[in-house]
């Protein structure tokens, strides 16, 4: 396995809800006050009480306590909350009134955060267009590593080889989720499901497959995010390129402007799992956000905070293979 290989990416990729500050002051809500909206503002990332952060919904603007505790009163049903604030980036989103211990939060300007690297690595900026929203996995993915042998030599899949994928699946995925996501249900398997099944990532090893879908690479991953996948490595020893294409799997692309150093494109760590304080810190911000948030913090309409049901879903459309390649 060729480690210098391990920083440089080249191949292919794919790849608002609107809403402004209400009219009107922001005042502190009093020490007690109550109010039929209520709960908690942290950082997304680092956690921890944001205090001082403006939230306003349907005419009605408060601030975030020290502890970051808020309280509005406002009509029964749903509203479009704005949090804003000095070092904050500004978030728009669903709540609904009566909702009492809301857990919000929003991303602090400092520290890692660039948004530049951000729109690059999380929704496909690169090269100018349309920005993508957030393409993530709601679920936790199954994963099947393919043990037949290899296509093109028939060469069986070394235990080691299995190993090694199955250890960079669940690394990969805690990292980068920031444990939402466990990455712990990897399955080796000479008969695994057809490809592209719902909820599913499948793992093989294929020259031919590589070289007609994704010329040039070592491996590619069909798409960008969820809800299902296939990745494919030339042969066995391009199997080092594990990361980057799970990276792809969880909704990452090629960040080509270089604004960071990232396993994403040309530059990261050298020993596994390679990615760089930038990747991790700007994929974790990823995994807080419901699919179908967009450009610059928008969640999608009909999404609301702390419901069980989740984010909309935006219709699903596949990408143009993704590929990894010395």
């Amino acid at each position: 396995m060729n480690r210098a290989a391990l920083l440089l990416a080249a191949g292919l990729t794919s790849a608002t809800c609107g809403g402004g500050p209400a009219s009107g002051p922001a005042v502190p809500a009093p020490p007690g006050t109550a109010g039929n909206v209520s709960g908690t503002l942290t950082a997304t990332v680092e956690g921890g009480p944001v205090a001082g952060a403006s939230l306003s919904a349907s005419g009605t603007t408060v601030r975030t306590a020290a502890d970051g505790s808020f309280a509005l009163n406002l009509p029964e049903g749903e509203h479009r909350l704005v949090i804003s604030g000095p070092g904050l980036v500004e978030r728009v989103t669903g709540i609904r009134a009566p909702s009492t211990g809301l857990a919000l939060d929003v991303i602090r300007e400092d520290g890692p955060w660039t948004l530049e690297f951000y729109r690059e690595v999380a929704r496909n900026g690169a090269g100018g267009g349309d920005l993508e929203p957030l393409r993530r996995w709601n679920e936790e993915p199954v994963f099947f590593i393919d043990t037949r042998p290899e296509a093109a030599t028939g060469d069986a899949i070394p235990e080691a080889i299995v190993a090694f994928v199955r250890d960079a699946i669940g690394e990969t995925v805690r990292l980068l989720t920031g444990n939402r996501l466990q990455g712990d249900q990897v399955f080796a398997t000479g008969n695994p499901p057809p490809d592209m099944t719902p909820g599913t990532v499948i793992l093989r090893w294929s020259a031919d497959e590589v070289s007609e879908f994704a010329p040039g690479a070592d491996a590619f991953a069909y798409r960008v995010g969820g809800p299902a996948n296939v990745v494919v490595f030339r042969h066995l020893e391009e199997t080092w390129a594990v990361h980057h294409e799970i990276g792809h799997v969880l909704g990452l692309y090629h960040p080509l402007g270089g604004y960071r150093p990232s396993h994403m494109w040309y530059s990261g760590v050298l020993e596994p799992p390679h990615f760089t304080t930038w990747d991790i810190f700007h994929a974790q911000v990823l995994y807080a956000r419901p699919e179908g948030n967009t450009d610059v913090d928008v969640d999608p309409m009909g999404f609301v905070a702390g419901a069980p049901s989740g984010a909309a879903r935006p219709p699903s459309r596949t990408s143009p293979v993704t590929g990894f390649s010395r």
